[in-house]
């Protein structure tokens, strides 16, 4: 196993999904796409200061930061034991101080990283808008935050809704397949959804990325597995 890394590899390419802003659509079409988020985590070092995490070298960063995998700064992830589905997710804050929270969104690798003080504290696979009305990409901050807030476009619940601009994309609790799709929101397991939303604060930053596929650095950590 790799030395403290994530890199998620997706079974079928993606290229994908649902269509505008707005709560999740179930997408027949896609029955091809068969996707699996794998986590390739390591086993934690002997000497780990934080039980159940991985935490990384220099030169692993670094790789991770160049090929778009991490954020710069990330300093610790959590222990993943087992392959990664939709629905999955882990959530540990224990012994992480208070500090910055960042939401780093990978859009290839359908995952999610939530980071306090560059220690990840929660980690879900995500679905997310297809080609026709992708997510968007780039830095933004969380503008407003509701609870049981309810689409009137599409007449659907989108619970803990995180709004990321002023167009209506959210980060937002969602039912998880890989059939499945947005209409260029971020979905999250529900009760994940809930522990983010309980965590985050007006102002925080969320990063939403598409990682090099087959990028030299990806190359680089899985051969290091």
């Amino acid at each position: 196993m790799r030395a403290g890394l994530i890199v998620a590899v997706l079974v079928v390419p993606a290229a994908v999904a649902g269509a505008l802003i707005g709560n999740d659509v179930s997408t027949s079409g896609l029955a091809n796409r068969s996707v699996t988020a794998v986590n390739e985590r390591p086993s934690p070092p002997a000497a780990s200061p934080r039980a159940g995490r991985d935490t990384l070298s220099p030169a692993e960063l670094k790789i991770a930061v160049s090929g778009g995998l991490l954020p710069l700064g990330t300093k610790s992830l959590l222990t993943t034991e087992t392959t990664m589905r939709h629905g999955d997710f882990k959530w540990n804050e224990d012994g992480v101080p208070a500090g910055k929270l960042t939401i780093w969104v990978d859009l290839r690798t359908q995952l999610i990283s939530v980071f306090r003080g560059g220690h990840e504290i929660g980690t879900a696979v995500v679905v997310y808008g297809a080609e026709s009305m992708e997510s968007p990409t780039g830095r933004f901050p969380i503008l407003i935050k509701s609870r049981d807030y309810h689409s009137r476009a599409y007449d659907a619940p989108m619970p803990y809704s995180m709004f990321i601009d002023n167009t209506g994309v959210a980060l937002h609790g969602s039912p998880m397949s890989s059939r499945r799709a947005t209409h260029g929101c971020v979905g999250l397991p529900v009760e994940f959804a809930r522990l983010l939303f309980n965590a985050a604060k007006i102002g925080d930053e969320v990063q939403i990325v598409r990682s090099g596929t087959g990028s030299s650095a990806a190359t680089h950590l899985t051969a290091k597995s």
